[in-house]
Order: C-alpha cells, then sequence, then structure tokens
C-alpha cells in the first residue's frame, strides 16, 4: 500500500513536471530564469535604491531568495491542490494527501536545481566549499519537512474556505520580509531576533547562510526547535487531511 502510494505521487509529480516544461517556450530552463529575474528586481531595489552594504549581497540576496521561493511557491501551490484534483476523486478513490505531497515533489526538484545553482555561483564569487557543506542534507531534510507540513494544511483548509488562497497569498507576501531574505538578522535587537526566529524558515535560510557564505557548521541550538515545529505541521496537515478525507469530494 504504502509503494502504491509513493508510486502514484512520484507519477503525479513527473506527469506535472513535464507538464510545466511544455507551457513556457523556454521550458526547464524557466526553473533557473524565474528565481534569476526575481534576483534581479531584488538586487537593484534594495543595492542601489535603499543602498544596502552588506558583505556579498548579491549571493546574501540569492539565497534567501531560493530557500524562501521553495516555502511559498510550495504551500500557494498546494492550497488549491485538493480542489484542483476534484476530477480525479470523481474517478477513484485515493488519499488526498496525494495533492499537496505531489505539488512538494514538484518543487523541491526545482528546488534542488537552484540550490546547485546558488552553490555554483557563490564558487564563481570565491565563496569556496568547506566541510561544513556535509550538514546541507540536513537543513534541505527539515526544510522539506516544514514545507510538506505546511502545505498540507494550507491544503486541508482550502477546499472548506476558497478564500483562504487570497489570504495565503498575503501572508507570503508578508512573510518575506519576516524571514531574513533582505536582512541580516543576526544585526537586530536581541527582541525582534527572538521574535524573527519563530519562523522557523527564517531560522533555515540564517543557518542555509552560515553553511554556503560563511563556511560554518549550523546551529543544533537553533535547529531543534525547527524540528519541533516540523513534526507539529506534519502531524496537524496529516490529521486534518485523514479526518475530512471522504468529504472532499463532496466539497471541492
Amino acid at each position: 500500500m504504502l509503494s502504491k502510494f509513493a508510486n502514484l505521487i512520484t507519477f503525479r509529480a513527473i506527469a506535472e513536471l513535464k507538464s510545466e516544461a511544455t507551457r513556457t517556450y523556454a521550458g526547464y530552463l524557466w526553473w533557473v530564469l524565474e528565481p534569476l529575474l526575481s534576483l534581479a528586481v531584488y538586487y537593484v531595489a534594495f543595492k542601489y535604491i535603499f543602498h544596502r552594504e552588506t558583505k556579498n549581497f548579491l549571493m546574501f540576496l540569492f539565497s534567501g531568495i531560493v530557500i524562501y521561493r521553495f516555502f511559498a511557491s510550495t504551500a500557494t501551490r498546494s492550497a488549491a491542490s485538493i480542489s484542483d484534483g476534484h476530477g480525479l476523486m470523481q474517478l477513484v478513490y485515493v488519499h488526498k494527501s496525494i495533492f499537496p505531497l505531489s505539488v512538494v515533489m514538484v518543487n523541491l526538484v526545482k528546488f534542488l536545481i537552484t540550490l546547485l545553482l546558488v552553490i555554483v555561483v557563490s564558487w564563481l564569487f570565491e565563496i569556496l566549499p568547506t566541510w561544513a557543506y556535509l550538514a546541507l542534507p540536513l537543513l534541505i531534510v527539515l526544510e522539506l519537512m516544514v514545507v510538506t507540513g505546511v502545505s498540507m494544511i494550507c491544503a486541508a483548509i482550502t477546499p472548506f474556505f476558497p478564500d483562504f488562497k487570497l489570504i495565503l497569498n498575503t501572508l507570503m507576501h508578508l512573510l518575506i520580509f519576516l524571514s531574513g531574505v533582505f536582512h541580516d538578522i543576526g544585526k537586530l535587537s536581541p527582541q525582534m531576533q527572538s521574535l524573527i526566529r519563530l519562523n522557523p524558515i527564517a531560522v533555515l535560510i540564517e543557518q542555509y547562510r552560515a553553511i554556503l557564505l560563511q563556511g560554518q557548521w549550523p546551529s543544533p541550538q537553533s535547529l531543534v526547535p525547527v524540528l519541533a515545529e516540523s513534526i507539529m505541521f506534519l502531524a496537524i496537515g496529516w490529521l486534518l487531511i485523514h479526518k475530512f478525507n471522504r468529504y472532499y469530494p463532496k466539497i471541492s
């Protein structure tokens, strides 16, 4: 049963990746172009308009954008995933968690590609790899857990409250400014640091940068709360979808 479940998610993810590539002229190249275009806009704004002088600001910004986009784009796309799967639900019984999980898998592939791009570009800027790179898989797994949990919660809620998609888009635009994408959290006041670090994505961005830009090992003390939050999100997301699993075809 578990293998069939995994195979179905994989099949849907592969089909979606191929479909995305055929919807634009750039195809798979768009997965790289999209974050680069975002980088160009934010870099010009913060470097030349707001005169941000952070060391290695280009890489500082690029890493934050790539990490945050994985979270934000997956959560927002997952929110509509169960409703969008109405046709399949009418044809065959499937556990409705496959819909957000397929979105997570699609975006994970794109995230890994863009993260590799961040690493390569950092080398071009002579920010050389260190042994701390060995901790990158740990951060990827932690972020995947957070993203999956939040995505499942969003997917579970939206069929009952369709307007939640609009609220979520607004929240994601706000959260980018509270995740350390554009600024160094460590330079804020202690009270503000404590507040922002309640956001697991802000902590993960900070720890990714410690590895990629500073060659430092991530802080276990900072990551333990992220692990706890990710487990909580996963549990809530799974329980919600499982509880309403048979109701979704009637309301989607």
